[in-house]
């Protein structure tokens, strides 16, 4: 839904006949009348950073995390799905409430005495500006949003390439440790040369097993 700007006009024509429109008629004559009541939520909140908070206005809409875990990550991108539905549906909201409380106040007439008139018209403007403020603040968030979700996407395939790259990795390593040093002789106590046979298989595996922990602990946080 698009932001609300300038006027809704109340126009009364010479029969009566009560009609609303963005735009004042073309064509007015003695006995039409117009009313306008101005409406300006367009724009949207400045974004700023404090510490590891991200803020629009004074909405918090992210906090900052130095983990670059594959899970992290896809937990905060469903997370931040979430939220954008939230956001986009309190905005649209908000601008349903905007039009249609301009409409109720162009059409509730006189009738008030000027004290009583004089309160409702600050009333109305005091709950517009409440709105246009959340409105101005939902619309940064949604934009920091598509901007952060393109991020997201392009951390997701640069880390889904580094997993499948340590992964490659881990292959080759097991891969030289067999090929070098042969498979682990299996423990057999009737054998008197078995713990000799065990004793040199760790020694001859024991750079290619340091280097497949290392591997394993970067895939563990992954």
């Amino acid at each position: 839904m698009p932001a609300l700007a300038g006027k809704l006009y109340k126009i009364v024509d010479e029969n009566g006949n009560v009609t609303f429109s963005q735009f004042p008629p073309k064509e007015k004559s003695e006995n039409t009348t117009v009313e306008g009541v101005e409406v300006n939520s367009g724009g949207k909140a400045a974004l700023r950073e404090v510490g590891n908070r991200v803020y629009c206005g004074d909405m918090v809409v992210s906090y900052r995390s130095t983990s670059s875990s594959d899970r992290y990550a896809e937990r905060r991108a469903e997370s931040l799905r979430e939220d954008v539905r939230y956001w986009q549906e309190r905005l649209n909201r908000l601008e349903r409430n905007a039009s249609e409380r301009s409409r109720d106040k162009l059409s509730s007439g006189g009738g008030y005495g000027i004290s009583r008139t004089a309160e409702r018209n600050s009333n109305y403007q005091e709950q517009m500006q409440e709105d246009i403020e959340e409105m101005r603040e939902l619309r940064c968030a949604l934009a920091w949003a598509q901007d952060s979700q393109s991020t997201q996407v392009t951390a997701a395939t640069e880390g889904r390439s580094e997993t499948s790259r340590l992964q490659d990795v881990r292959a080759g390593l097991e891969r030289d440790m067999e090929q070098t040093c042969g498979r682990e002789p299996l423990l057999d106590p009737t054998d008197s040369t078995n713990a000799l046979k065990r004793r040199q298989w760790r020694a001859c595996t024991k750079k290619f097993r340091k280097g497949l922990d290392d591997v394993d602990n970067e895939l563990r946080y992954r």
